[in-house]
This record gives C-alpha cells, structure tokens and sequence, in this order.
C-alpha cells in the first residue's frame, strides 16, 4: 500500500512532464508524417527547429487541463498569503513594486546568460560533446526571424509553463519547501536538455529563473528572463558584430558582477520573502 501511495505521489509530480513529451512526440511524429506525404521531407531532416517549435506548442497545449488547475491552486494560494500579510506592515512594504524591476530583471537576464555562457565555452566541454555540435548545428539553422520567434517566444514560454509553472509549483507543495521546488525543477530542467554542455547550463539558469520565479511571485518574470537570454544568445551566434561586443573579456567581468551581485540579492530576497 506505502508503495502505491508512493509511486502515485511521483506520478503526480512528475505527470506535466510526462505529459508534455508524450504529446511533443505524437505531434512531432503527426507533423513529420504530413510533411513527408506533402513532399516536404526536408524540413523534418536532422530534427528541424521548425517541426520542433509546432511539437513543443502542442506539447503545451495538451497541458492546459492541469494549467487550469495550477491557476486555480495559485489562486487560494495568493488569497491565504494576502489575509495573511493584511495585519503586518511588511506586507505593505511588499506589495509596492519598483517600475524598475523588470527592466533590472532583463539586464541581469542578459548578463548571467552570456556569462555562464562563456564558462562553459573556457572549460572545454563544448568541444568534447559531439551531442552538444550536432545539437547547436540544428538550433542555429534557421533565419534570424524564425529563430527569435522559436527560441525567445516559443521555447521560453513553453518550458516556462512545463518547469516552473507546472513542476516547481508541484515540487515546492510536495517537498514543503521552496527551496526543494527550486533545485529539482531546475535539475530535471537541466536533464531535459539532453546533453553534458546544455544539461550544467540549463540547471545553472534553472535555479535563477526559479529565483526570479519566487521573487516576483508573476509568470511573466521568468519567460521574460528566458526570453531574453535565449534571444541574447541566438544573436550572438548568429550575428558576429553582436558576438564580438558580447563575448569580449571586458564583457564577460562586466557581466560576471552583474551576476554575482543580482543572484546574491536574489537569494537574499527569496530567503526573506518566505520568513516574513
């Protein structure tokens, strides 16, 4: 009986996920199936970014039925914190919101992005991972438009809702913590992407978008994070001039205090959000 209790509890956790690839994958396959009927297999050829921006979409969509719930549980959620906060003048202070916030946020969002960025390129990996070339020879073979539109749009809003939204949410009631919330998500956010290279930057990133998460207590603010550091990225790459500005040293130190001091105020942040 412990057991099937258990294995249901995992389930229940880890069921937007799950749900999330079975339906990527039949709609990739549906996809793949009418585009080679149609004669336009060579979109489908070496795991075309396109095909994949429609199988994450409707990935997504298979999930609105427990989006609809998460929304629902968020909402008695915020209800309880606010009849909570109404007699604590810390409430009051909480709930007057700098205008600069999330100009900060997209700031720090660049900055941490090209600077793990840049770790990662200086310890080698990205030349020892033959997953990881095969992986960024695809994403990068796309027009800049379509790019954008898959990586900074697509892909932020659709993981977003899956790991944060979706799975941390879960994890953070499950675990009793929002600190267990924070690193799983951000490891089976890290798994998800599939390689050595992507999986060490993915989690890294994970756990700040999931402070950002907390922070700002509004989806809005980690698909902007996302979006921004997907878009600084694909930009970089594709366009030399932005690379070599970006990626200079002089770049990287700028960008490496901008990250050390905005995750430190982050955690300082969270960490006194959920004592107060």
């Amino acid at each position: 009986m412990r057991r099937g209790t258990a294995m249901s509890e995992v389930w229940k956790l880890i069921k937007p996920l799950a749900v999330y690839y079975i339906g990527y994958y039949v709609i990739r396959m549906v996809v793949g199936t009418l585009l080679a009927g149609g004669g336009m297999s060579f979109l489908i050829e070496d795991g075309s970014s396109i095909v994949n921006g429609i199988a994450m979409t409707g990935g997504c969509a298979v999930l609105f039925p427990m989006i609809g719930e998460e929304r629902e549980e968020q909402k008695k959620e915020r209800e309880r914190r606010k009849r909570e906060r109404e007699a604590q003048v810390y409430g009051e202070a909480r709930d007057k919101k700098s205008v600069l916030r999330y100009p900060a946020l997209v700031i720090f969002a660049a900055a941490s992005v090209v600077f793990f960025n840049i770790l990662i390129s200086l310890s080698g990996l990205m030349e020892q991972s033959d997953l990881y070339r095969q992986t960024a020879a695809r994403q990068y073979a796309v027009s800049l438009g379509m790019g954008l539109f898959l990586y900074a749009g697509v892909s932020a809003v659709v993981e977003e809702v899956v790991f944060r939204f979706l799975l941390y949410n879960r994890l953070r009631r499950s675990g009793g913590r929002a600190a267990f919330g924070i690193v799983a998500s951000a490891f089976l956010f890290g798994v998800y992407h599939g390689n050595i290279v992507q999986g060490l930057y993915a989690f890294v990133i994970g756990l700040l978008i999931a402070l950002v998460y907390v922070r700002f207590d509004d989806f809005l603010a980690p698909v902007l994070f996302h979006g921004v550091g997907n878009a600084v990225i694909f930009l970089g790459n594709m366009i030399p001039e932005v690379y070599d500005i970006v990626f200079s040293p002089v770049m990287f130190w700028v960008f490496g205090l901008i990250t050390v001091a905005g995750s430190m105020f982050l955690v300082r942040e969270v960490r006194k959000g959920l004592q107060g």
